[in-house]
């Protein structure tokens, strides 16, 4: 369970996420719990789901998936689901 959202952009060819893990913010989570959050990229852009166990670390997440997609486009389109 968790909030759910939708960071549109245009994916370039070539996009990939190996750099971009490296920015994110560990999600570590103790036996039994959620991580903080999840994303997966898709054809359209992120999804992102914050579990809603860690605010700080979900919240830093989203933007450096924000950032990421900034890089590649000038604007995105973010939508909750």
């Amino acid at each position: 369970m968790g909030i759910e959202y939708k960071i549109r952009f245009p994916i370039p060819l070539g996009f990939g996420i190996e750099q971009l893990q490296r920015k994110l913010p560990a999600s570590e989570v103790a036996s039994g719990q959620m991580p903080a959050y999840d994303f997966t990229l898709e054809a359209d852009g992120f999804y992102f789901v914050d579990h809603l166990n860690d605010a700080s670390i979900s919240a830093l997440a989203m933007r450096v998936l924000i950032d990421e997609a900034l890089r590649v486009t000038p604007s995105v389109q973010i939508s909750e689901l």
